[in-house]
């Protein structure tokens, strides 16, 4: 009897104690996503939520995506994205026009009232585009958020709108990096 409650106290003791070693969760990087049916998601949502329906064989102008605190710069994951979501607007049937768009797009006049500029209203008449498409990323430490806005040309009013993350896996850090825009460089 004894050496049965010596033999239980030691089974005890020992799941106890294995109760008690603890192992620290090691940081796993985030695995990459696909990006390509991401960009095509947030652009079905685009046309599927328009307030504004936009018919087929539209032109449609797909401005580069600029980082959201620099709005003068891009990175290669800004020009992916843009160009992924021009293809994914080609392939529901409409005209597309990909183009580097001045920064400064949209003006505040003192009122707050918030316009094209003179300068990217030009450039739309010129394309007989029907909505422009702009975009902003913001790279956060494990994950990078996207937000995509479609803006009605004749009333200059955003019809839609879509928004993702995408995990920090080892492609998106490189795409991340940022870069001037006009830079040609990868």
């Amino acid at each position: 009897m004894k050496r049965l409650a010596v033999t239980f106290t030691l089974i005890l003791a020992l799941a106890v104690l294995a109760g008690c070693t603890t192992t620290q969760p090691r940081y796993q990087e985030p695995e990459d996503v696909d990006l390509i049916q991401m960009s095509f998601d947030a652009t079905a949502k685009l046309i599927k939520l328009s307030r504004k329906p936009l018919p087929i064989d539209s032109m449609v102008v797909v401005s580069t995506f600029v980082n959201v605190d620099e709005l003068g710069q891009t990175a290669s994951f800004g020009r992916i994205v843009s160009a992924q979501i021009a293809s994914a607007f080609n392939r529901a049937g409409y005209r597309i026009r990909a183009m580097e768009l001045p920064t400064d797009l949209f003006i505040r006049e003192e009122s707050g009232m918030v316009h094209l500029s003179d300068e990217t209203k030009r450039v739309l008449r010129a394309n007989d585009a029907s909505a422009l498409i702009v975009g902003v990323f913001a790279p956060g430490r494990r994950t990078a958020y996207v937000s995509i806005r479609m803006v009605d040309i004749a009333s200059e009013t955003v019809i839609s709108t879509a928004d993702f993350s995408v995990p920090m896996g080892p492609d998106a850090k490189v795409l991340l990096k940022p870069r001037p825009t006009g830079s040609s460089k990868p």
